[in-house]
């Protein structure tokens, strides 16, 4: 394969993580650490007692640092203790997905799942090319599965696989994303399988595992946007790709440029051998070592030999919930890039356990005539990041909508802003820039807006200013979509980002398909603007809040599909609500009938929320529409205050 190709496949496989490679944008964060001087290297290390539990409590004075074994002073010091998992909220929350995504990120961890079916589990040497191990497969999306479970409310994750990227779920604290990615890969493994050491010379062999590293080192790169925090990589998969010395693949040098940039970066990286304890004569020699091997490099743990995976994830997340971070200045301030071995100790404590990198990469010298990154324009950049940028509070829920006799489709766009509180009546200018791309990465459009609004002084007993802008996209065809919208607040002169999933049914052929669900408050208090914007796709002004009040009135709007070339028939529409026990409160069931659908086989369908028979907690609102075998389902989450 040429190497422009491989190229784009490696692109590829990151494209949920940055759509513009050149213009990173550090993240908006809070940090938890020191940044006493910018020249101190920084340790994440955590301490676990003979049982395997975080030892809390210890101090600068308690570690012993060793650098090719020269005492180092530690200069910088700050313990990080991370509450256990909380289980919290509506029984449906981890399956259900909340239709309206913030910027507002407060994280814990972060964690990136990286799934390598580009590897496929299971082919080896003395393997036919079609068979691949199904347990292995299993075992992956159990304990990918597992993992997800684990997540604390604020943990954010993400899924990457190395060969079907369109399964890929970007960061998100929406665990039920992550859970939908998992159980979307094919029970039987990935797409194409790929060629293996041995099979049809040596470009073919390096196929697969370029696959592999590069992802990895995408994903160590953008992760190295987000400052002053742990970032854990956990990798499942059969055949890691490793070389110990030179190769032919440049596999061993690419590992070492990911170690160097991991451990710059506070990035661990955690493999787990999804082919459990292997005892086959056909299984690769002392392969298990590649996974310490990587762990080692990073401070991570490995998952090796054993075909219960729960401990190991245990251990995962028992290494990321409470660390030490501990800073230095190496008296070896040399940049030659020479390789040196770390050494982290508890004085008087040799039966605690110590994990961490044990070596790096010293960097190398730059050439001081090479030309700067060029600098993107302020609504680029503010899409460009790993995270969205949140210094201007957004809120955003998208719905699509097909175009008549086209398979494009228009998806309905409502932005809720949040800023400090005006305190006169003031004259706002919003600038939105709205782009969508594919499941692939591919950019699919682009709508710029600028929108006037005037919004009233706060009131006396909120600190925040609020309203609403309407804007939309037209999208080429279904399928699943990011949109990245910047939005720049003209009156506060702040600017900030969300990023919002959404996929479009194929309303042309699907024998039923519903359109996303509009809430609409009458009787907001937030201004909207422009009012009128969507008025010829929808009867009806959005509202992104989804917290409300037992009186007020709230309506619900969508329409209804039918597909293909049969006749219109009747359609059953049901709706129910739920509490966070999950126990039903509203449960409503109606026919549409074929009169009440239009030429283009489409029938509207509004409620008036029962709110007022409502107590105080959250709720689930779905529709669900029956047609034969056929079954359309849209879920609403929101609140009673």
């Amino acid at each position: 394969m040429k190497k422009h190709a491989v190229s784009r496949i490696v692109f590829t496989s990151l494209t949920l993580f940055t759509f513009f490679v050149s213009f990173v944008v550090l993240a908006q964060q809070k940090p938890p650490v020191f940044r006493a001087r910018i020249d101190l290297m920084q340790l994440d290390v955590t301490v676990l007692d003979k049982a395997g539990q975080p030892v809390r409590g210890l101090t600068a004075a308690d570690f012993t640092l060793l650098e090719d074994n020269k005492p180092q002073s530690i200069e910088g010091f700050t313990a990080i203790d991370l509450p256990d998992r909380v289980v919290e909220g509506p029984v449906w929350a981890a399956k259900v997905t909340p239709d309206v995504t913030s910027n507002e990120i407060d994280n814990q961890r972060i964690f990136v799942l990286v799934i390598d079916d580009a590897l496929s589990m299971g082919l080896l040497p003395d393997v036919p090319i079609q068979m691949i191990d199904v347990a292995a497969v299993a075992r992956m999306k159990e304990g990918a599965e597992q993992f997800i479970r684990r997540l604390g409310p604020t943990d954010m994750g993400a899924v990457v696989f190395t060969q079907l990227t369109r399964l890929s779920q970007n960061l998100t604290t929406d665990h039920a994303k992550l859970l939908k990615a998992i159980q979307a890969f094919p029970r039987g493994g990935g797409g194409d399988l790929l060629p293996i050491p041995g099979r049809a010379g040596k470009g073919s062999a390096c196929l697969g595992r370029i696959y592999s590293v590069g992802t990895m080192e995408g994903i160590v790169k953008q992760l190295s946007a987000l400052p002053d925090r742990r970032k854990a990589i956990v990798y499942f998969g059969g055949e890691l790709p490793w070389a110990a010395g030179p190769d032919d693949c440049t596999i061993f040098w690419r590992w070492r440029d990911v170690f160097a940039s991991a451990q710059q970066t506070h990035v661990t990286i955690n493999p787990i051998d999804t082919m459990g304890l292997r005892v086959s004569a056909s299984s690769p020699p002392r392969q298990h070592e590649k996974y310490l091997t990587v762990a080692d490099n990073t401070g991570g743990h490995a998952v090796v030999m054993n075909n219960d995976l729960e401990p190991g994830i245990q251990r995962i997340f028992q290494m990321n919930s409470s660390y030490y971070l501990l800073a230095y200045q190496p008296t070896n301030a040399a940049e030659d890039g020479t390789f040196r071995r770390l050494t982290v100790t508890v004085r008087n404590r040799p039966d605690l356990e110590v994990a961490t990198r044990r070596n790096y990469w010293a960097p190398r010298t730059r050439a001081t005539d090479e030309p700067p990154p060029p600098v993107p324009p302020p609504d680029v950049a503010a899409l460009a990041g790993l995270l969205p940028l949140s210094a201007l509070k957004l809120r955003a829920t998208a719905a699509p909508f097909p175009v008549a006799g086209t398979e494009r489709a228009v998806v309905t766009l409502a932005l809720g802003v949040r800023q400090p509180a005006f305190a006169g009546r003031t004259p706002e200018q919003v600038e939105v820039l709205i782009k969508a791309f594919s499941a692939d990465g591919d950019a699919k459009g682009t709508e710029t807006q600028t929108i006037p609004v005037t919004v009233p002084a706060a009131r006396a007993d909120e600190d925040v200013s609020r309203y609403e802008v309407l804007a939309r996209i037209e999208l080429p065809k279904p399928g699943k979509y990011e949109l990245r919208v910047s939005a720049h607040s003209g009156a506060a002169d702040t600017r900030g980002s969300v990023y919002v999933d959404v996929e479009v049914p194929d309303f042309r052929k699907e024998t039923l398909s519903l359109s996303g669900v509009v809430l609409s408050h009458a009787l907001s208090a937030a201004p909207v603007a422009p009012a009128r914007a969507l008025r010829d796709l929808i009867p009806v002004v959005p509202t992104t809040e989804r917290a409300f009040a037992a009186s007020d009135p709230i309506a619900a709007f969508l329409r209804l599909y039918q597909g293909g070339g049969d006749r219109v028939t009747a359609v059953t529409m049901k709706v129910q609500i739920r509490d966070a026990a999950a126990k039903l409160v509203f449960d409503r069931s109606e026919t549409i009938g074929p009169d009440r659908f239009s030429a283009e086989r489409a029938a509207e369908y509004q409620l008036r929320l029962p709110l007022a028979t409502l107590s105080t907690g959250e709720y689930l609102l779905t529709f669900e529409g029956t047609l034969g075998k056929t079954v359309a389902r849209r879920d609403v989450r929101f609140q009673i205050r």
